[in-house]
């Protein structure tokens, strides 16, 4: 982190080559009085041209830095990249282009929430084709405000990881009570698989999918305790990351999770820029029109409020199926 520390000092005089490596340097765990800097710099050079010859680079260097920007950045370095990314999309995405196709599409398939992570082309790639092309950065500008604030932005490619769909497929035989898998490890390894710091659909994702299997897991069809442990645990973890955001929606418009086979897949749907575009698609949105406000509110599924209301009710159940399986353990000794 030294040469961040030196870059918050100034950034005008230095290269592209340095800046792009401090950009490298920021993360999830980086601290906002140096990472914040950083981010705000490149936040104000795309939006002062964000259709431009060089909005490319601000662009990649925005990207890099989502990582931290979609864990806890500053309130104004936040809303600069999210007002930079915007612009630059629109601004680019407008432009005419006679490409097929773009590389930023086929990511989305193979893309978790961390878009930071590999080389998307935009600072090494060719003048000519189509990665620099408008639409491919416009493309990465859109995939970033979605990682930042998920299900604020639209014309992101369908298609979440063919691991997260294996994933679904795994517990959905869980929740419709067929499993093929053990579902004791099957449901140990998914309530152990959060990381420390998650981007807000991966969190939000992870809850939904807790909540879709509770009750299989509170059930007398599992034998072994770890099991509710391990997802009591996981739960009670993942609470204090929410944060306390204030709730916008109105009554009724948080997401219904009775079904769990629904329910488990948007789980895994949420984790990826290509999931929630699937999940939009399930639900119509007509990415022509970016101002139809009467659409369904998408962001309520990583609403912090509706995300507590799950969990509570994840808790109830899987520490009322504890008991019982105390109660019955106690039974049979007696």
């Amino acid at each position: 982190m030294g040469s961040v520390v030196l870059i918050v000092i100034n950034t005008t005089g230095l290269t592209l080559d340095q800046l792009a490596d401090a950009w490298r340097h920021v993360h999830d765990a980086s601290a906002a009085d140096e990472a914040d800097p950083l981010v705000l710099d490149c936040a104000r050079r795309l939006a002062a041209d964000p259709g431009g010859e060089q909005a490319h680079v601000w662009v990649s260097g925005l990207v890099a830095m989502s990582g931290y920007l979609a864990w806890r950045p500053g309130q104004a370095a936040e809303g600069a990249a999210l007002d930079a990314l915007r612009a630059a999309a629109k601004a680019l995405g407008d432009q005419p282009c006679a490409h097929d196709s773009h590389p930023y599409e086929a990511e989305t398939g193979l893309l978790e929430d961390e878009i930071w992570r590999g080389d998307n082309g935009l600072l090494t790639g060719a003048l000519a084709g189509p990665v620099l092309c408008p639409q491919n950065v416009a493309g990465w500008a859109r995939l970033a405000v979605d990682v930042i604030a998920p299900f604020t932005v639209r014309r992101i490619p369908a298609g979440a990881p063919k691991y997260h769909h294996s994933r679904i497929r795994s517990l959905s035989g869980i929740v419709n009570d067929y499993p093929y898998v053990d579902p004791h490890e099957e449901l140990i390894d998914e309530a152990t698989c959060l990381p420390d710091r998650p981007t807000r659909g991966v969190l939000a994702g992870y809850l939904v999918t807790m909540n879709a299997t509770c009750w299989y897991a509170a059930s007398e069809r599992i034998t072994d305790r770890a099991v509710l442990d391990a997802m009591i645990k996981g739960v009670e973890a993942a609470v204090p990351l929410l944060g306390d955001g204030p709730c916008t929606h109105s009554p009724g418009e948080h997401p219904d999770t009775r079904d769990p086979d629904y329910t488990n897949q948007a789980g895994y749907l949420l984790r990826s820029p290509g999931g929630r575009a699937e999940i939009a698609e399930y639900y119509g949105w007509d990415e022509e029109d970016e101002d139809d406000q009467e659409d369904e509110p998408l962001d309520a599924w990583v609403c912090p409020a509706f995300l507590h209301d799950l969990a509570d009710e994840t808790l109830a159940a899987l520490t009322a199926g504890l008991r019982s399986f105390e109660a019955a353990g106690a039974a049979a000794e007696g």
